[in-house]
């Protein structure tokens, strides 16, 4: 079963072109990632996913309907980058409140079990709490509807390691249940265990449509870091590029180690000199990600 289709989807906001024939469809089940630059367009996608904003082009249905759907509100939830939560009730009053909204909400054992706030921090202020329980208390009343499809917008931004760590424990049982979930994320190491898929979005066209899996098996690059005295050499190398010098360091990229790694020893380089990482294609897009921040 779909539970999206996107079909040659363009979006263009005051004569600027913002998306190019994006075309993808999501499984029923299926967690995944969105990733790319700042201003790749990631947001105005999930905008017009959401039917926030209308396609210049194209089609968006959810679940086999126009994203609008009466049925589609009660299936389809959303955690924006901005935590939406009123700041001047109280949490267990917030939470009490959406499950008066829905039909078949959680109950206040399955919510507890999400949350894990003690009683004192269910009867404080929602404005409160620090930035990290905000967000999972944003998260957590996302889920009080039992939605079939989420979507998450920077989901763990500004959160702690354990706060994040919590927030990917429920993502994981979300999805033995068979909850369908598209998210963006500027995290490596997020996208690399929780998403079967990942669509690679760079200045408004979709790039990839592939796995963590494929992406981390495809020929990799290293990165090697020497002592800045070994300038000199590594300028004279071939099968490099990227360059790059720190104050005390110099790094390059090269897929042809051995090689370069013969040529290092004639110059007088030792194994201590030196450090490798593996890079592969979705550490490289990360790295570009962040130099465009």
């Amino acid at each position: 079963r779909k539970m999206i289709e996107v079909r040659a989807l363009d979006k263009a906001i005051k004569g600027r072109t913002i998306l190019s024939n994006i075309s993808f469809e999501i499984k029923s089940g299926e967690c995944v990632a969105l990733i790319g630059p700042n201003g790749a367009g990631k947001t105005t996608l999930l905008s017009c996913l959401l039917g926030d904003r209308k396609a210049t082009k194209g089609q968006v249905l959810l679940d086999g309907l126009a994203p609008q759907a009466q049925s589609n509100k009660e299936k389809v939830a959303v955690l924006p980058q901005e935590n939406a939560i009123p700041t001047d009730l109280k949490v267990k009053e917030l939470l009490r409140f959406f499950q008066a909204i829905y039909k078949d909400s959680l109950t206040d054992v399955e919510i507890d079990s999400l949350l894990c706030f003690s009683p004192e921090q269910k009867n404080q202020l929602a404005g409160k709490l620090s930035g990290g329980q905000k967000r999972l208390l944003a998260f957590v009343i996302c889920l009080i509807g039992k939605p079939k499809l989420l979507f998450l917008d920077e989901p763990t931004a500004g959160m702690d390691t354990s706060t994040r760590q919590r927030f990917w424990e429920i993502v994981h049982d979300l999805k033995e249940k068979g909850v369908t979930i598209f998210y963006t994320s500027h995290y490596i190491e997020e996208v690399e265990h929780t998403a079967e898929r990942i669509l690679v979005l760079h200045q408004g066209r979709l790039l990839r449509d592939t796995t963590p899996f494929a992406m981390r098996s495809e020929e990799q690059e290293k990165e090697v870091t020497l002592p800045i005295a070994f300038a000199v050499v590594v300028e004279d190398l071939d099968a490099i590029d990227n360059i790059s010098y720190k104050q005390d360091t110099v790094s390059f990229k090269t897929r042809a180690i051995e090689q370069v790694w013969a040529n290092l020893q004639e110059a007088g380089c030792r194994i201590s000199d030196l450090e490798v990482q593996n890079k592969t294609l979705l550490n490289s897009l990360f790295d570009k990600t962040r130099e465009k921040e």
